[in-house]
């Protein structure tokens, strides 16, 4: 009797599948990864750098100063303001962290 070998499960469908649990848009997953990734690659000519969690803080709270929320925001999610979008790195930092470290390290891993 022929044996099959099954194979896990990628760490892509892993992250994939946690952002639809919890509604976190994977192509901004995708996106702030391209940025921790050039901002990594810059630090290495350079010495130094924040580890992950240290540069999302820091990443976080960028976002919070460029969003309406210190003004009261803008009416009615206007699409041309980009508010349409809910950006899940200040709704669910937590959960977004997690998410971009999985996302990461499936890069790392390929």
């Amino acid at each position: 009797m022929p044996q099959t070998v099954t194979q896990p499960e990628s760490t892509s469908g892993d992250w994939r599948s946690l952002c639809s649990t919890r509604r976190i848009d994977p192509a901004e997953v995708e996106m702030v990864a391209s940025r921790y990734i050039a901002y990594r690659t810059y630090m290495k000519a350079h010495g130094g750098g924040l580890p992950l969690a240290g540069w999302f803080r820091f990443y976080r709270q960028e976002k919070a100063s460029e969003s309406g929320d210190q003004t009261g925001g803008v009416v009615g999610g206007c699409s041309a303001t980009g508010e349409a979008i809910e950006q899940n790195v200040l709704t669910d930092p937590q959960g977004f962290l997690e998410i971009l470290r999985l996302q990461l390290e499936t890069l790392h891993s390929t």
